[in-house]
């Protein structure tokens, strides 16, 4: 163990892979437990521990490589839909889980030294995520100390918390959730968040010990005008800026967590989905309930549609009273958000038309209706639309009905506007633009 000046102390690479319960590595094979290891090593120390071994002769490579085509074998089982796009999506679905797991568990793995991950965007989506979010996340050790800052200058609102892990991994743990109403924000936008298990002043998010990931949903309802601002976070108990080489048994660590986390994403999501919709009344709307591993102020409710090409669900609902509220549309299988830069298969209250009576009619279809509020189905005749009310006072649940979309008209309001074909194409053009905005 290593001191430095101000007594702070430090792990060597060699203690902090014993601590974290590395197997020794065997003729069937190495297992690497899943840790967020630091070092202060490189790859020149002598005595390279079983973790590093695993790495530098390749075995930890080659057994990534096998457990990843394991799970490419099990997307053509009866377990998981074999139409030719199911499949292709499929294959499309787990490249998306490698490029965020390999983000997450390796380049970003590291607790002494965080860095947050943009995540569920189009290119990595998973869990159904919500186009109108930014979400950040960063690995964190609950016996260090962490500050986190950025400008808000312009931000709707966002939702800070704490989380056990992931729901595919069955840790539903979510703490110490904090939002924009709970801050104290200088008057140029400037924040500050210390998270720790000591109170700090200023603004502090207490740590929980079984706290692994320190997460962020930022909400942006106006598109055009809402903020997606940059968050940083640092450890404060390493006492400097830059990190060490990373360590051959780091990175084989972090090729074990990622492939496990694949693995159990690609089961469970496709396990849920199958559930859910062999126990749903198709076309009908379920009222809105809090989930597991959800945000304490969150509700969900959802509806799996079974719809011809010809057809189409006329959703007719109460506006609730609540900060943030949208719709979006989930694929079978993968629980992904279909394409939330090109289509529209999402809308939220501010963008949604609403009637004169005070109502919105929302109508999800293959073929566009020619309404403002269309939600696009990608041609898909089996899906999940869900609905979620955030920081809501009331939960009303729409109606739904099955319709003609040549019929759709006679059942909205005489004033109900039309979208011809030039602009839709016009909103869908600048829905991409302010879209990938966010990401410039």
């Amino acid at each position: 163990m290593k001191h430095d000046a101000s007594g702070r102390h430090e792990l060597t690479r060699r203690e902090v892979l014993a601590r974290a319960g590395l197997a020794a590595v065997t003729a069937a094979g190495t297992s690497i437990s899943t840790a967020g290891a630091e070092t202060t090593g490189g790859i020149g120390d002598s005595g390279a521990s079983t973790a590093d071994q695993a790495l530098l002769s390749g075995k930890a490579w080659q057994e990534f490589c096998d457990q990843l085509r394991e799970v490419g074998n099990q997307l053509l089982g009866d377990d998981f839909p074999q139409s030719e796009r199911d499949r292709m999506e499929g294959f499309r679905y787990l490249t998306h889980l490698l490029s965020f797991s390999m983000q997450m568990e390796i380049e970003s793995g590291n607790t002494s030294y965080p860095a947050f991950t943009r995540y569920e965007q189009p290119h990595n989506q998973w869990g159904g995520p919500n186009p109108d979010n930014t979400y950040l996340r960063a690995h964190i050790d609950p016996d260090k100390t962490y500050r986190v800052w950025g400008n808000l200058k312009g931000i709707r609102q966002a939702i800070l918390s704490l989380h056990e892990g992931d729901l595919q991994q069955e840790k539903f743990g979510v703490y110490s959730e904090q939002s924009l109403h709970d801050w104290d924000v200088g008057a140029d936008g400037e924040f500050e968040l210390w998270v720790s298990k000591d109170r700090h002043s200023g603004n502090w998010m207490p740590m929980h010990d079984k706290a692994r990931i320190f997460g962020i949903r930022v909400y942006q309802s106006d598109w055009e005008k809402d903020a997606s601002p940059a968050f940083h976070i640092e450890c404060i108990d390493t006492g400097r800026v830059s990190p060490p080489p990373m360590a051959p048994g780091e990175l084989a660590a972090g090729l074990e967590r990622s492939i496990h986390w694949i693995k159990d994403s690609v089961t469970y999501w496709n396990t849920r989905t199958k559930q859910g919709w062999a126990r749903a009344e198709k076309n009908t709307v379920a009222p809105a309930v809090s989930v597991p591993g959800g945000a304490d102020n969150m509700i969900y409710g959802k509806c799996y549609w079974d719809l011809r090409e010809d057809e189409a669900l006329v959703l007719t609902g109460e506006v609730p009273d609540a900060e943030f509220w949208n719709y979006c549309i989930h694929t079978q299988a993968w629980l992904q958000s279909g394409d939330m830069a090109n289509r529209q298969v999402s809308l939220n209250g501010h963008q949604m038309y609403i009637d004169q009576d005070g109502r919105y009619r929302l109508v999800l279809s293959a073929r566009d209706p020619g309404t403002p509020n269309w939600i696009d189905s990608e041609s898909r005749p089996t899906g999940l639309l869900v609905y979620r009310y955030v920081w809501s006072k009331s939960s009303p649940t729409p109606q739904a009905r099955k319709v003609k979309v040549d019929d759709v008209r006679s059942s909205l309001p005489p004033d109900h506007p039309t979208i011809d074909a030039d602009e839709r194409n016009r909103r869908l053009s600048r829905r991409r633009e302010l879209y990938w905005n966010r990401y410039l």
